[in-house]
């Protein structure tokens, strides 16, 4: 599954590798596409070489941490990429790290807009990434697929054996590549609305949608993280996987930012307790599906329906405090 797509010489060229190239490269292209005109320039240029430079390093070392046994040592871990894997939420830190670098560095004072921009074409790249997952150790599904009318995308693909023989099990990447196109199309969508909705308003700085793409995202690589029989844990924890504690605690963030805002705008209701415990528990929902899923394991296909909908409504509950926000004010904007 990992041949060679074109050797010249020494070089190998892996389709993999130029699926994730077409995918970095469409997101900056989109981030520039969507940056406010006249804004292009260095700090552009130095967000996208930093968020590339620290998402390398830090989903290594998520990677590390999680498999150390995997590496001669720490060094050779974050210095050798021919060997070795990538945790994906480590994402998620290294765009954060590289706006407050392009801050820092005094070449924008509104990071927000710039990781809004950057938004669209990174859930974009996520995509590519699992998409290229095809082309390399295949897609890590734990669950056997034994009908045969079943073993073809997007369902199931192949993974070959250590002898040989391939085993058919439900493709979570390319499942995975096609929610996140579809959460691309919203997060796209909800960008241009937002950016409507900020030209009226007169406002510059949002960062609605950075969030609105990490509540999506969160959600999606939340149930799909479980559907892996590769998923890395913390040491102290073998239950739930680091991918899935990341999104849950993503999840809340947006969660909380959203929250606060909603209260300030409406004063503290009922409405706000009724979402908050409604999110609670279909988070514990969520986790109970896990723990069933993993003790029994016929239970699959029930016990990952039922995690779907804990997740949509985790990632559902949060945009309902988005919502009253935008009522409140555009409410304020009528009696002005």
């Amino acid at each position: 599954m990992n041949n060679a797509m074109l050797i010249l010489g020494g070089l190998e060229l892996y389709r993999s590798a130029l699926i994730i190239a077409l995918g970095a490269a469409a997101c900056f292209v989109l981030t520039a596409a969507l940056y406010p005109r006249g804004g292009l320039g260095a700090a552009l240029g130095l967000f996208a070489c930093a968020d590339l430079v620290l998402t390398v390093l830090f989903c290594r070392f998520l990677h590390y941490y999680c498999h150390s046994e995997q590496y001669a040592s720490f060094w050779r871990a974050m210095t050798d990429y021919s060997v070795g894997g990538y945790v994906l939420v480590g994402a998620v830190p290294a765009a954060l790290a590289a706006g407050w670098i392009t801050k820092a560095a005094g070449l924008t004072q509104n990071p927000a807009r710039l990781l809004d921009c950057f938004a669209p074409g990174a859930v974009l790249a996520a995509a590519f990434i699992r998409l290229s997952a095809l082309y390399n150790s295949t897609c890590r599904g734990k669950i056997a697929v034994k009908s045969a009318l079943l073993r073809r995308l997007p369902i199931a693909s192949p993974v070959l054996s250590s002898s040989g023989a391939e085993d058919w099990r439900f493709a979570t990447f390319f499942v995975e590549f096609l929610l996140l196109g579809a959460v691309f199309v919203l997060v796209l969508r909800f960008f241009f609305r937002r950016r409507r909705q900020a030209m009226k308003a007169g406002q510059k700085k949002d960062g609605n949608v950075a969030l609105y793409a990490l509540l999506l995202a969160s959600a999606v690589e939340l149930l799909c993280d479980s559907t892996r029989y590769d998923s890395s844990f913390m040491h102290f924890n073998g239950f739930v996987s680091i991918s899935q504690i990341v999104c849950a605690v993503c999840i809340l963030a947006v969660l909380v930012v959203w929250s606060l805002r909603s209260v300030r705008a409406n004063g503290r209701s009922a409405f706000h307790w009724a979402v908050w415990v409604g999110w609670f528990f279909s988070l514990a929902g969520a986790g109970v599906c896990e723990y069933l899923v993993q003790r029994h394991g016929d239970w699959y296909l029930s016990c990952y329906l039922a995690m779907a909908v804990c997740c949509c409504f985790m990632a559902r509950l949060p945009c309902a405090m988005y919502r009253s926000v935008c009522a409140k004010k555009k409410r304020a904007r009528k009696e002005v």
